[in-house]
């Protein structure tokens, strides 16, 4: 499931359907909230750090016979604000990153394995996974 962020009615359409995947995929009623909620303040953090739209991706993933679930969220935190069209500078970006990076701490703490990759043009990649007991 894709899933275009650009509104905060687009963190609605995440939360609620990474808890729907997560019901298919026969995690319990808890994980289904820690799964949905880390969805949404991923997005959510997506849609308040860019003026771009972001992407979630939610789908199943397996490693080794253990099936889970995965959030993957590419953010370009390039693009300029609404009210400053000029390219960010360095400093600005950097700032961007660490504010993305402390909204991370939190969303990491609901899933058992989060990857962020930064790179150095300005986007970066978010993955969550939460493996199924």
């Amino acid at each position: 499931m894709n899933v275009s962020i650009n509104t905060e009615a687009d963190v609605i359409v995440a939360r609620m359907e990474a808890r729907q995947m997560a019901k298919q995929m026969g995690f319990g009623t808890i994980d289904q909230a820690r799964i949905s909620l880390a969805a949404s303040e991923l997005a959510r953090l997506a849609c308040n750090t860019t003026n771009q739209t972001s992407q979630l991706l939610i789908s199943g993933t397996d490693q080794d016979g253990q099936p889970g679930m995965q959030v993957v969220c590419s953010v370009d935190m390039s693009s300029p604000s609404i009210e400053d069209q000029s390219p960010p500078s360095e400093s600005n970006l950097l700032a961007e990153q660490l504010k993305f990076r402390r909204g991370l701490a939190s969303v990491s703490r609901l899933v058992d394995e989060s990857v962020l990759e930064l790179n150095d043009n300005g986007s970066a990649s978010v993955t969550l996974i939460k493996w199924s007991n």
